[in-house]
């Protein structure tokens, strides 16, 4: 029981020490829009921690900070990516195609 403690304890402490990077990181942005970046990444990385970890064989807790810190990186990526699409999704077209390796 005890050792169960201590380990929840340390995912736990780590989750928090990537939230709060993550808040850090976000510095300049207005408080409801850092809020919920945080909380998105947190919950990635709570969630998909786990099971990136099984999946790749490292340990649980680096990968879920690993995930939660990385994730506000996916979230702009992806962001990024709509709006180049709305903005003229031709160029995005031949961008992915030659991503590819198309001619």
């Amino acid at each position: 029981m005890i050792e169960t403690t201590e380990s929840a304890l340390r995912t736990a402490l780590a989750i928090l020490g990537a939230i709060l990077l993550v808040w850090i990181r976000t510095d300049g942005l207005a408080v409801i829009a850092r809020m919920g970046i945080t909380l998105a990444s947190a919950a990635i990385g709570y969630a998909a921690g786990p099971e990136i970890a099984l999946w790749m064989g490292t340990p649980e807790r680096l990968t879920i900070v690993g995930v939660t810190v990385l994730g506000p990186l996916a979230l702009e990526t992806a962001a990024a990516t709509l709006l180049w699409l709305k903005r003229d999704p031709r160029q995005l077209a031949e961008a992915l195609r030659l991503w590819r390796g198309g001619k």
